[in-house]
């Protein structure tokens, strides 16, 4: 006990400091693990946005391929002369259809379309690139001549789809991987305008819709500040392809994802800290309780001075320390004069400020290892370590000039305080606690026969 009050405040400093490097550390730690989580998130969904526009940009430069191979097949294979017999045309619809009927990507049509519309088409060797039911469509045509009822025209229509990649399974990317990303691309192919798509990743899909040229930035797409997207920008001369990938902000609600994915850990690490803040809290009461109880059992209630049981305690102490490492020691006792005139004249609270003002004029008088204590009704104990006889009798005639120079005012009444006090020194190791009390008592009684304020030593 007397260890915990000797040192409650360091007890108390080091519980703190405990407390507040581990949550500086477990904010670090959660800091760390959100830095962690958002990159490798970040670095997955560049990984497959990469790996997407990647594959978007082969596909449509294997397609264009596609076209063009037709187009060179047919002008390798010369058309009969003059007009397409029926027989013909439907030869070549089975012959396209066969061709075609095991290619996902691929299918192609022999058309036969009324005169009056021939004009309307576009022209048959350059490929159109659009938006059709989610995918995008290239579709090019080739005029193979006319029928011979002169109604028609017969026309090889070739069309290539380019449809999203199916998303990898959740449990393979983890939950919301995807979820809400936007990629906005722009597609400019030959003398074309340009046109927009966006690819919209939902749960497991991705789905590609018509835009318009409002949701492209109007500078180059660049990354800004604080700001993570995806772009990139594929060029292909030869085919007079460009396609520009531009996405939204990656990751905008990153942290509502990490509550999520961390839930349970977040929750246990906020768990020990209030359970550590807690027991902290509870030791902090628990030592004040502890030092509260040993002021009780130590402490004179009214003065705060060391009461006759601790006083015991301190000078077995200083004679054990002075046995030990032989040094002097000597004792005062102390008591005030006149104490129940001043309870008779001015009441017993008067006499409870009396007391209060010698304790404190004591306090003020000796130095900082002595010990000072109230044993009894009016009488007091110094206690002084390392001080002889001559050292003792000073400080007994310092006690008795401060009281001379100073008086208590109480309801409007100047108290003098005076007293007598008996010095005796400690006479080696046979000498005793109890028999240094005798002498000092002895010795005070014989001051206050000789008239009180004044010390006598022995």
């Amino acid at each position: 006990m007397r260890w915990i009050v000797k040192h409650a405040r360091a007890i108390k400093v080091g519980n703190w400091s405990i407390v507040i490097v581990l949550s500086v550390v477990a904010v670090i730690g959660v800091v760390d693990r959100y830095q962690r989580q958002r990159n490798l998130l970040l670095e997955g969904q560049q990984a497959l946005l990469a790996h997407r526009s990647s594959w978007g940009y082969s596909t449509l430069v294997r397609q264009l391929v596609t076209h063009k191979l037709q187009q060179s097949l047919l002008l390798a294979n010369p058309l009969p002369p003059g007009c397409l017999s029926e027989q013909y045309i439907a030869n070549q619809q089975r012959t396209t259809t066969v061709h075609t009927e095991d290619i996902d990507e691929l299918a192609q049509y022999t058309l036969q379309v009324p005169m009056r519309q021939v004009a309307a088409l576009p022209s048959p060797l350059a490929p159109r690139v659009r938006l059709q039911q989610g995918s995008i469509q290239m579709t090019s045509r080739q005029l193979l001549g006319y029928s011979c009822n002169g109604h028609f025209a017969v026309i090889q229509e070739t069309q290539t789809q380019l449809k999203p990649l199916p998303l990898p399974s959740r449990t393979a990317i983890g939950p919301a991987f995807v979820d809400a990303l936007v990629v906005h691309v722009a597609v400019v192919h030959g003398q074309e305008p340009a046109w927009f798509v966006d690819v919209v990743f939902n749960h497991d899909e991705a789905d590609l819709l018509p835009a318009t040229a409002a949701g492209w930035p109007a500078s180059s797409p660049s990354h800004r500040p604080g700001e993570e997207r995806f772009v990139r920008t594929f060029v292909d001369p030869e085919h007079n392809l460009q396609l520009q990938f531009y996405s939204e902000p990656l990751t905008p609600s990153f942290m509502a994802l990490f509550l999520s994915w961390n839930r349970l850990g977040l929750l246990l690490t906020g768990g020990i800290l209030a359970c550590l803040l807690l027991i902290n809290w509870l030791v902090g009461h628990l030592i004040n309780a502890s030092v509260a109880q040993y002021q009780l059992a130590t402490r004179d209630f009214l003065t705060g001075l060391y009461n006759r049981r601790e006083a015991m305690a301190l000078v077995k102490a200083e004679l054990a320390r002075a046995t030990r490492k032989p040094t002097s020691l000597c004792m005062l006792m102390l008591d005030i004069d006149h104490f129940k005139r001043v309870n008779d004249t001015h009441g017993h609270d008067a006499g409870d400020e009396v007391l209060k003002f010698f304790a404190q004029l004591l306090n003020q008088t000796v130095r900082q290892q002595d010990r000072v204590a109230r044993i009894g009704g009016e009488e007091f104990l110094l206690l002084l370590p390392d001080t002889d006889r001559a050292g003792a009798q000073a400080m007994a005639e310092r006690v008795l000039q401060a009281l001379r120079l100073s008086t208590l005012d109480y309801a409007g009444n100047r108290i003098g305080v005076t007293s007598s006090i008996g010095v005796t020194a400690w006479q080696g190791p046979e000498d005793s606690v109890q028999a240094m009390l005798i002498r000092s008592d002895r010795l005070l009684y014989q001051a206050k026969q000789q008239g009180r304020d004044c010390y006598v030593s022995d």
